[in-house]
């Protein structure tokens, strides 16, 4: 930013799964998964058919604030988000969610606050995680400066 004062605002989709945003003061990364999973909602009514086991194409997007490198020019590596994030991954992708030890009702919800608490420590510049089981069907879990709102 020294270099350019004027720039305030600048988001770069870097490929269909990841990109970075800078809002004059915060360097974030975000990249984003799919897994498809089983579940049965525990707080549906017991008439719905989200209480039936069903099926759904997640998509995920982790979002990471952290200083930026100004040797290497980045923040946070795409490749150790995706590996540090590999063993949530297998423990989501095609299991049936709501016999997932620690996520409570099976809703996007739960998941992501499970998400959160498996992956803080290995990915300490995670500060929101959102989670969609349909497109425009989800939920953005934040704990650090909100970033912007980005298409599904």
């Amino acid at each position: 930013k020294p270099g350019l004062p004027e720039l305030s605002w600048v988001t770069v989709f870097e490929t269909v799964t990841a990109g970075c945003h800078f809002d004059g003061t915060h360097f974030r990364i975000w990249k984003e998964q799919r897994f498809e999973a089983a579940v049965a909602l525990s707080n549906a009514p017991t008439d719905s058919p989200q209480a039936q086991l069903h099926g759904h194409s997640y998509l995920i997007r982790l979002h990471l604030t952290a200083d930026l490198d100004e040797t290497l020019g980045w923040t946070v590596d795409y490749g150790d988000v995706k590996e540090l994030f590999k063993p949530t991954y297998k423990q989501l992708d095609h299991h049936r969610l709501d016999a997932v030890e620690g996520i409570d009702h099976g809703d996007c919800a739960s998941i992501a606050r499970w998400i959160r608490g498996r992956v803080s420590h290995v990915l300490p510049a995670l500060d929101r995680i959102d989670l969609y089981e349909t497109p425009g069907n989800g939920v953005s879990l934040a704990w650090g400066p909100l970033g912007p709102a980005l298409p599904i």
